[in-house]
């Protein structure tokens, strides 16, 4: 149903003004950080990598007693330019006044209009509120097993079978190369299909879907750009066609007065139809590590992934006790510490 309001459209980058207004209804909504948006919608960060766009309708002014009527409800698209056929659906937000009429349900409708038109075949968002729920199996979003992330794929595929072809055509052999904004979009269903190892980063808190509910879809790449902004670094594993098949991480521990240098702490995984890549991606995080002055290296894993281990341990890693407990999905698992020097 419309109320007659008219649907606005901009395109990264668009005005400072603009970006400060979605990034503050945003917070007001979601009651989170929303910093990088005001960068990357404002200054355009991410242009060439990936398409950002943003729909939103403004309360009618019998409404608002501002003279610029205030943002009703909203809707951010980012496509991958690298990789059109995947997209993201974020920011989908209603202001209270403004709910029960309609207004996220048109704008979202628009979004996966013109996504499938421009040829994308799977676009994904996340949502733990029943309500929205409704609204995108409406327009035919359907949610991943193990996660609160649903897909809209365009064929006649259910997400698993998507996510299935999707790693089916990986193919050649895998670069490694320092992780970028081109990922923002390719990790989801590289992180949404299930994995056979409990833990899948450490650094990031990233659990597999097979053992853990995953809550995070547009909030998964913030964590690896955090990660970096933080002193740290993350690469990336492209198959010859494009497709992100790996991603490995090391960020600095915290130096107690008086101790030495420092240790350096790696994780990551890897699909299982680019295996071989496991090395190249651990090693391209110890070279860093090494690199930057590191004196040790450190994984901390589940004591239940006893092939991960066994990777690292391949790698010249060696057994360092036991670490903290971890939660997994209400499960208390116990982790194992393995350390090699640099």
């Amino acid at each position: 149903m419309s109320d007659g309001r008219s649907i606005e459209i901009e395109r990264a980058p668009v005005s400072a003004g603009l970006a400060d207004e979605l990034a503050v209804f945003w917070e007001e909504t979601f009651g989170t950080s929303f910093d990088e948006t005001r960068e990357v919608l404002g200054n355009g960060l991410e242009v060439g990598r990936n398409r950002d766009i943003v729909w939103f309708v403004r309360r009618n002014p019998s409404e608002d007693v501002a003279e610029t009527c205030g943002l009703g409800a909203t809707c951010q698209l980012t496509i991958s330019i690298d990789q059109p056929e995947l997209g993201g659906l974020g920011g989908v937000a209603t202001a209270e006044d403004c709910r029960r009429q309609g207004l996220a349900e048109r704008l979202c409708r628009e979004a996966r209009d013109l996504f499938r038109e421009a040829g994308g075949e799977a676009v994904f968002l996340g949502t733990i509120n029943p309500a929205a729920a409704r609204v995108y199996n409406r327009l035919g979003w359907r949610r991943l097993a193990g996660s609160t992330v649903y897909a809209n794929i365009t064929g006649d595929q259910s997400p698993e079978e998507f996510l299935v072809d999707w790693f089916r055509g990986a193919t050649g052999p895998v670069t490694v190369v320092p992780g970028t904004a081109h990922a923002r979009i390719p990790m989801i269903p590289l992180l949404l299909t299930p994995h056979s190892e409990q833990v899948l980063d450490a650094n990031v808190d990233l659990l597999s879907v097979r053992y853990a509910r995953q809550n995070s879809c547009m909030g998964l790449y913030p964590r690896y750009a955090e990660l970096a902004s933080a002193g740290g670094a993350w690469f990336g594993g492209w198959s010859e066609n494009g497709r992100l098949v790996g991603l490995s991480s090391v960020r600095p521990l915290p130096v107690a007065d008086g101790e030495p240098g420092w240790t350096a702490q790696l994780d990551g995984c890897v699909h299982r139809v680019a295996r071989a890549a496991w090395r190249d991606l651990i090693d391209a995080a110890l070279d860093w590590a090494r690199e930057a002055g590191a004196g040790e290296a450190l994984v901390v894993t589940s004591v239940e992934d006893e092939s991960k281990r066994i990777q690292f341990e391949a790698n010249g890693f060696v057994p360092d006790g036991a670490g903290d407990e971890i939660d997994i999905d209400g499960r208390r698992v116990g982790t194992a510490r393995l350390k090699r020097q640099l």
